[in-house]
């Protein structure tokens, strides 16, 4: 499709209630959420305007996720808001757009097992220093102080984990480019 006036408005219609309310389920913030899809339908425009693609819906989605990922990322950084950081969080964002990828709930309950398998293989201080730090947003001092361990030990569990899980979904090879956001945002890997 011919991304022209009447198209961009097509979409407009059809899927921006359906982004903002993806994006308030990110951000928390009907009004953040509104202006990020707004912000993400403007950038489509400015760079895409007279370009074809099969479909459009589907990178429009993918600039939203990115755009709210950016933003709490910032708002940690500034310290204004806990940071999602739970799997089951990011992952139940299938049920906001399971219409843009079909098989984005096969792929993230696959990706789920599989760090559940590798979770499971970790020796259990490394395992509960990544859960703690990852899964639960905690320092890395204050991980430290509640284990009554070093930094440095809570760095090098952590650093170990990153390193097998790296190692264990690169061998079952779920490194590909769709999921590296993904496990960016979550692992660091």
């Amino acid at each position: 499709m011919l991304l022209d006036n009447l198209y961009f408005e097509n979409l407009y219609y059809e899927y921006s209630d359906r982004l903002c309310n993806y994006a308030a389920h990110y951000l928390s913030d009907s009004a953040m959420a509104s202006d990020i899809v707004h912000d993400a339908y403007v950038s489509l425009w400015e760079k895409y305007r007279g370009k074809e693609s099969a479909e459009w819906h589907p990178l429009l989605f993918t600039m939203v996720r990115n755009r709210c990922i950016d933003r709490l990322r910032h708002l940690e950084l500034s310290g204004a808001r806990a940071f999602v950081t739970s799997l089951s969080d990011v992952c139940d964002d299938r049920l906001y757009h399971s219409d843009f990828h079909s098989d984005s709930m096969a792929i993230c309950d696959e990706l789920s097992s599989q760090i559940g398998r590798v979770m499971s293989r970790l020796p259990e201080k490394c395992r509960e220093v990544f859960m703690m730090s990852r899964f639960q947003g905690m320092k890395n001092r204050e991980i430290a102080s509640m284990l009554g361990i070093s930094e440095k030990a809570v760095e090098k569990h952590i650093s170990k984990a990153l390193r097998i899980f790296k190692e264990e979904l690169h061998r079952s090879g779920y490194l590909g480019p769709d999921l590296r956001l993904f496990l960016l945002f979550i692992f660091g890997l």
